[in-house]
């Protein structure tokens, strides 16, 4: 393979169109990145929550076609990443030194479009511990919790004082808004509360500089994929994320 091009972060930015890239990418964060036509790997500094990993994480992304014969090129250039997240449809062909069980398959998704307003009253919580609390109980392997790296803000409703439902919002290096950590309190589901929060995060997201709103959500979670779907969210990939057997 001879268009394989190592690049920047800042020319990365540049020359890639992939909005995960555009939008998801920090500069701050990465090292370096491959490209060849529209597939690029990209060398992270931080894991799943945001936080500083202790080594390699590489992203994977692009048409198959293009994407498995570059990774086959990383591979025989640099280290094992520690963790890997790649295009679902290009799982099963990632080099032997990378292999991973797959434990997370998610969508990533995205819209611009404002949605409905929340039915319900959305306020902003202050209070880490009533955050956790409702975590522990509503969403415990939350990929959010008060202090993860980069979040702006947790909104939530009320209910005779209590909190029954909260989100988290993340302002990313562009200004896109990523939703995290959307849960509502078992004994509260199916009222439309997380359509509520979600929105609310929504709209929010959507008043940053980029004027775009994205999340994750695992390919199995129908309830939420639905509530998206809704709200506007189109998915734009499919990816299968773990820790390599490294």
């Amino acid at each position: 393979m001879t268009d394989v091009r190592e690049v920047g972060a800042e020319e990365l930015l540049a020359v890639s169109a992939d909005p995960f890239v555009r939008h998801q990418v920090d500069p701050a964060a990465t090292r370096r990145a491959w490209v060849s036509g529209r597939a690029a790997v990209v060398h992270g500094t931080r894991g799943r929550l945001g936080e500083s990993s202790p080594g390699p994480v590489f992203t994977c992304l692009g048409p198959r076609e293009e994407l498995e014969p570059l990774m086959r090129e990383v591979a025989a250039r640099v280290a094992p990443p520690v963790r890997l997240t790649v295009e679902d449809a290009s799982y099963d062909a990632v080099p032997e030194g990378w292999r991973y069980e797959r434990h997370g398959h998610w969508h990533w998704m995205l819209t611009r479009d404002p949605c409905r307003p929340p039915a319900d009253l959305v306020v902003e919580v202050g209070d880490d511990t009533e955050v956790d609390g409702l975590l522990d109980s509503a969403n415990p392997d939350s990929f959010a919790r008060p202090g993860t790296p980069g979040v702006e803000c947790w909104l939530g409703v009320r209910e005779h004082g209590r909190l029954v439902a909260v989100g988290a919002l993340r302002r990313e290096a562009d200004g896109t808004g990523h939703l995290r950590g959307v849960s509502v309190l078992p004994s509260h589901t199916g009222r439309g509360l997380g359509r509520s929060v979600s929105a609310a995060l929504t709209l929010r997201a959507l008043a940053g500089a980029s004027g775009v709103a994205t999340l994750g959500v695992y390919v199995s979670n129908a309830p939420a994929l639905a509530i998206y779907h809704r709200l506007g969210y189109a998915v734009r990939h499919t990816f299968a994320s773990g820790p390599t057997n490294r």
